[in-house]
């Protein structure tokens, strides 16, 4: 009993660091828990997935599924306070403005948003706009307001939304295992220290269950892979090499552009079967 407790504590603790959703009084908080409740940053994904995709599903039965998915967008921006969002923006000025480790750790810091930021924030919403439209709409889904058709499809699509939660989160916990935080003092330093290898695998099944079970149902999708393993090795060798280890930011970052790479690569995935 104690035990079961004590994950449940740890689950709102994660749920409450990396969204809005609030979590019950009686769970209290203690910042230790922090870097053991990690490993259920993919668990947290499913939910934000699954609550992303049950607006997209009730805005397309009067919009589409392009315009859907951009209030379905907006929706878990709101759920998130765009969190990683802004890891992104501070990752892209701090990496391209910045020269020394030091230059580039104190970009990160800045809140302010600069040109490098901006522009790799709207570069990446209008992918991940573009992307998830697209491939939403090739699937040829559609629910209507008077029968709910495609059974199997409709579990597709929730795999979909869920998995690219999911599995970029779980990327984002390996690469905490990969690399040393590259701070004395941050946001995520307390989240950070202590990842074991038990913890990683635990959240490797909240991460890649999902993705595994849409691959199952449409192998085509492991061609997303294509995608995002080039682009976290990019990333990987861009925190090496420049700040010799990570922050918050850069978790944040990995988790957006695991998630758009597989919004993008539904293009592709869809057409090909």
């Amino acid at each position: 009993m104690h035990f079961l407790l004590r994950e449940i504590r740890l689950f709102f603790v994660c749920l409450s660091f990396l969204s809005r959703i609030p979590s019950p009084q009686w769970i209290g908080f203690q910042e230790e828990w922090l870097h053991k409740s990690i490993k259920y940053s993919p668990t947290v994904g499913i939910i934000l997935g699954t609550l992303q995709w049950f607006v997209y599903l009730i805005f397309q039965l009067f919009f589409g599924p392009s315009i859907a998915f951009v209030i379905s967008l907006g929706f878990l921006l709101i759920l998130t306070g765009a969190f990683h969002e802004d890891g992104f923006s501070d990752f892209c000025d701090g990496i391209g403005g910045g020269w020394k480790r030091e230059d580039i750790l104190r970009i990160m810091k800045d809140s302010r948003v600069g040109s490098f930021g901006a522009a790799g924030i709207c570069i990446l919403l209008v992918l991940k706009i573009l992307g998830a439209s697209e491939s939403l709409a090739t699937t040829g889904f559609r629910l209507s307001q008077l029968q709910f058709l495609g059974t199997n499809q409709l579990i597709t699509i929730w795999l979909y939304f869920i998995s690219a939660h999911s599995l970029s989160r779980f990327f984002s916990v390996l690469m905490m295992k990969l690399l040393p935080y590259a701070k004395e003092e941050g946001y995520a330093k307390p989240m950070a220290k202590e990842i074991t290898w038990p913890q990683t695998f635990f959240a490797s099944i909240g991460g890649l269950v999902p993705f595994l079970l849409l691959s199952y149902q449409h192998p085509h999708f492991f061609l997303s892979l294509i995608l995002i393993i080039p682009s976290l090795y990019y990333m990987y060798s861009l925190m090496k090499r420049w700040i010799d280890g990570f922050t918050g930011d850069c978790l944040g970052a990995v988790q957006q552009v695991v998630e758009t790479c597989l919004w993008i690569s539904g293009v592709f995935v869809w057409t090909s079967i």
